[in-house]
């Protein structure tokens, strides 16, 4: 177990992304990593992951016993004279989804 957790925050570390781990744990389903997002709630178990509908590329991937790690895309400048406009493919699997058009003046 610890070494797949190894292994995911190195991929992740590696990706476009953000991330930051946290408890989802809910004594009601022990050892599963549980969202409330408004109209429902989600149930995951380990190496599944759910990606938000409201939320541009952000999603939660549970890494077991309740702790899941919540990824988004990273908060990179663009290049020098440059901005991002809008995001490539919203519905692209995470972290293409990241992925945002650069224009350079």
């Amino acid at each position: 177990m610890l070494i797949l957790i190894c292994i995911i925050l190195t991929l992740a570390s590696q990706s476009l992304a953000d991330l930051s781990v946290n408890n989802y744990a809910d004594s009601a389903y022990p050892g599963r990593c549980v969202l409330d997002v408004g109209h429902s709630v989600i149930l995951l178990n380990m190496a599944q992951s759910y990606k938000f509908d409201n939320l541009p590329c952000t999603q939660v991937f549970c890494i077991g016993d309740g702790w899941g790690m919540l990824n988004t895309c990273d908060r990179e400048k663009p290049p020098d004279d440059c901005r991002y406009t809008e995001i490539l493919d919203w519905d692209a699997p995470y972290p293409e989804c990241c992925k945002r058009r650069v224009v350079c003046d």
